[in-house]
């Protein structure tokens, strides 16, 4: 009965570090599309200044925008890299236990998950964020497309009408994912929580505990 419990507990956390490594790479994507916006949001306000000789505040305002956008998106990169990381080494050394895993090991790795996202629980939670607001700006853009294909199409069928349908296809899939992701990392989200307000309990417990003492 123990060893049972034991594996259902290990396939539970193997479940929340592939939840929690997923999201991870996700925003790592996400920070990367904001980084190259940024930089083309740049290029192209210095590239219309430098063709037309026009300085005014329109082409400023751009290069503006794709200066914040770039400096977001690799500040989101690094918070994410820094996370994952933390999250790669409790991966690893999930990985490299002996199987079956001793509810000892795993006690001591789920505790170390916990540690992780508390101190990181706020960047976290704005991963996610940008993952589910990422997923619906995906779908949003798929059924974009899909619309303009439909609204193309033509009695001849060639590969420009097929186009829009194939950004369709790849946007909605995309958006799928994240939402996806996001839901399934929220799941793991709640029993972390309740694990830290336990735990909080419990050290409260034993400083009341000690102070009487």
């Amino acid at each position: 009965m123990t060893e049972t419990r034991e594996k259902s507990v290990a396939g539970t956390f193997a479940s929340e570090l592939r939840s929690f490594f997923a999201l991870c790479l996700l925003s790592l994507v996400f920070g990367a599309l904001a980084l190259a916006f940024g930089l083309q949001f740049i290029v192209t306000a210095i590239l219309g200044m430098a063709t037309t000789g026009d300085f005014g505040i329109l082409p400023f305002l751009q290069a503006l925008i794709g200066w914040a956008g770039a400096v977001i998106g690799f500040r989101w990169i690094l918070s994410s890299a820094g996370i994952l990381k933390g999250v790669n080494r409790i991966q690893r050394e999930y990985t490299a236990l002996e199987k079956p895993v001793s509810g000892e090991a795993i006690t001591g790795l789920i505790i170390r998950m916990m540690a992780h996202y508390r101190e990181n629980w706020k960047t976290i939670w704005r991963m996610n964020l940008i993952s589910t607001v990422g997923g619906a700006i995906f779908l949003a853009l798929g059924l974009a497309n899909l619309l303009q294909g439909i609204t193309g199409l033509t009695g001849a069928a060639n590969i420009s009408a097929l186009l829009p349908f194939l950004a369709a296809a790849i946007n909605l899939t995309i958006g799928l994912v994240c939402l996806f992701l996001s839901s399934w990392f929220r799941r793991y989200a709640r029993a972390w929580e309740l694990r830290l307000i336990e735990a909080s309990r419990w050290e409260e417990n034993l400083k009341q505990s000690m102070e009487q003492g």
